[in-house]
């Protein structure tokens, strides 16, 4: 294995640009995936707790944290976004982690590319991918409408999508 340099940035992709961070190292790399509405800062405890032998990479999905908005916020765009950041960080295989939808999106990644995965962890998801129907995204729609005075509020809490 290199050893990468630290780096936090954009990484460009499709319509949009990821907020990301790679802590370097020499370490196996892994790559954490966020619960819906979480931002990358979520993992600074688990990072801190598996320490600097691993080299860690987050990033922010479309529109939560630093990351930018996107016309697509669909499933499949979740899972090449991993194929971005990867590719991005020069990373061929890694050990996927995912949170929630993460861990959908993380079962998806790894069911598809089990060459580039080292092992994969799914935490409290990976429910289908495909469980909403229109009408249930319509009523996600309205309630976020609904919410929308309050929403700047949770944003830097990283509760709420951008």
């Amino acid at each position: 294995m290199t050893d990468s340099p630290k780096w936090t940035g954009m990484v460009p992709v499709e319509d949009t640009a990821l907020a990301a961070t790679d802590t370097g190292g020499p370490g196996t790399p892994i790559i954490y995936l966020n619960g819906q509405f979480a931002t990358r800062g979520y993992w600074r405890h688990v990072i801190t707790d598996l320490g600097p032998t691993w080299r860690h990479i987050t990033y922010d999905e479309r529109a939560r944290g630093k990351s930018k908005r996107s016309a697509d916020y669909s499933f499949a765009a979740a899972v090449r976004d991993v194929d971005a950041v990867l590719a991005a960080r020069r990373v061929d295989r890694a050990i996927v982690v995912g949170w929630s939808y993460g861990a959908t999106v993380a079962a998806h990644w790894t069911a598809h590319n089990p060459d580039r995965a080292t092992g994969t962890v799914l935490v409290d998801g990976a429910f289908p991918h495909d469980w909403l129907d229109d009408a249930m995204e319509e009523r996600i729609r309205k309630l976020f409408r609904r919410m929308s005075w309050f929403l700047p509020l949770l944003r830097p809490t990283g509760l709420a999508p951008a």
